[in-house]
């Protein structure tokens, strides 16, 4: 829990920023210089979102999180304040966009979207994930050398149980479902962190290039309509790998977005000088998609050439997954080199049937794979019923048609046997008529 401070104690000074639901001041607290937030309990709204912001800092302990040291009241005014770390080199913003202009290198910009990466992942990996839904750079605190950065402001962050958007955040950072009010995952702090990316790389406000770019229903029309960010006001020196992993982020689609988990870690080998080219975005696959699907594309994808399978290998594995109707264990030999172990289990946590593949080459580790066999049995399935259904509706049309065909054979006998027996109605009237004036005629005498 935040330390409850009392507010005598706190000693106030010039303003510094504005963060979510108040100003941000300089302040003087034990000896230390801190900055603190200061929020007007004006409404439940901003009381609940102080006591949100506090909850959630004290909660995160992480080297590119701002550290909170407590909060304090002020009865007198109904006004909360909380007690943080002070940042010497201002925000991202400031240093992107103040007149001094400094120069930065691509690896410095690189290491500053490392570190918002590896904050935010250890935010979605907590036991209670925390989503903070403003990521920008007034956001993106930097030390006096600007070499650290730590995120700040989580007055509009929730943890992963409320998914409903709500529309919270900043309409330039803002996902396309946020705006569109449906549900908000983590791929919405993603999303931001693309646009945040973006920027670092191209020292411009997003959707600068708009006719009203400080217009945020412009922007909302701009990105329901696919806009994006100009990838041409990058800076020159920008690594291609930057641009896909920009691109891979503000994805529409929140699921084929890599999680800021893999991230972290693509920007963590650039800062580790490894692979500065490329950016293969895996979670980009179907949700679906077999596990042994991706591994496969792993192994063809791989830097070293000799390492890849070879065609024949590629072909035999993916004809065995079409068959899919062996579910005896085997062992299968793919070249001189390699072999494959299929067995076949049960998940105990989901009671799905699972095929198991280990690859097993000589000089390399084994690489497992596994297939959901329930799911290959329901697409299966699902062909039949299609089939049979398909097979329905044309018996059924054939029906109609005989059923049409019936009725109008029957109308017709039915018009043949009423014809028939109007003209034998009218035969015995004659005929009737006929005895009776004979008869009568015969009375009279005539």
């Amino acid at each position: 829990m935040a330390e409850k401070v009392d507010f005598a104690e706190l000693q106030l000074s010039e303003r510094i920023g504005v963060g979510a639901g108040g100003a941000v001041r300089k302040a003087t607290w034990k000896d230390q210089e801190i900055a603190v937030k200061v929020s007007e309990l004006l409404t439940e709204s901003l009381k609940k979102n102080a006591e949100r912001e506090i909850t959630h800092l004290t909660n995160i302990d992480h080297e590119n999180v701002i550290r909170v040291f407590g909060s304090a009241i002020d009865d007198v005014n109904n006004t909360n304040y909380i007690l943080m770390e002070y940042m010497e080199g201002g925000s991202l913003y400031d240093f992107l966009y103040d007149d001094n202009q400094r120069e930065f290198t691509m690896e410095q910009a690189v290491r500053w979207a490392y570190q918002c990466a590896k904050g935010l992942a250890h935010m979605h990996a907590m036991e209670r994930a925390v989503l903070h839904r403003d990521v920008k750079p007034q956001n993106l605190l930097l030390t006096e050398q600007f070499d650290q950065l730590k995120i700040c402001d989580f007055g509009l962050a929730t943890d992963m149980s409320n998914n409903m958007s709500d529309m919270r955040g900043t309409a330039r950072y803002m996902a396309p479902e946020v705006f569109k009010n449906k549900e908000y995952t983590d791929k919405g702090d993603v999303y931001s962190t693309g646009i945040v990316i973006w920027e670092i790389m191209s020292r411009q406000r997003p959707y600068f290039h708009l006719e009203n770019p400080d217009n945020e229903y412009a922007i909302f029309s701009a990105v329901a309509k696919g806009e994006r960010p100009r990838m041409d006001a990058l800076r020159s020196d920008c690594w291609e790998g930057i641009k896909k992993l920009i691109e891979c982020c503000l994805d529409e689609d929140p699921s084929r977005r890599p999680s800021m988990k893999r991230v972290e870690e693509y920007l963590g080998e650039l800062c580790a000088g490894e692979n500065c080219e490329d950016f293969i975005q895996m979670d980009a696959s179907r949700s679906d998609c077999w596990e042994g699907i991706k591994q496969l594309v792993e192994c063809c994808l791989d830097e070293d050439p000799s390492r890849r399978p070879s065609m024949k290998l590629v072909e035999e594995y993916l004809g065995e997954l079409c068959a899919g109707e062996n579910y005896e264990d085997f062992i299968q030999v793919l070249g001189d080199d390699s072999v494959a172990v299929v067995t076949f289990v049960k998940d105990p946590s989901s009671n799905r049937n699972l095929m198991r593949v280990d690859f097993r080459r000589r000089q390399t580790r084994t690489a497992r794979m596994i297939f959901p066999i329930v799911q290959r049995e329901m697409d299966r399935l699902g062909k039949v019923v299609a089939r049979e259904t398909v097979r329905a509706a044309h018996d059924g049309e054939r029906e109609v048609r005989r059923a049409e065909n019936d009725t109008e054979r029957e109308v017709s006998r039915a018009a043949h046997d009423g014809e028939r027996e109007t003209r034998r109605a009218v035969q015995d009237v004659g005929r009737e008529t006929k005895r009776a004036f004979n008869k009568t005629k015969k009375k009279l005498g005539f």
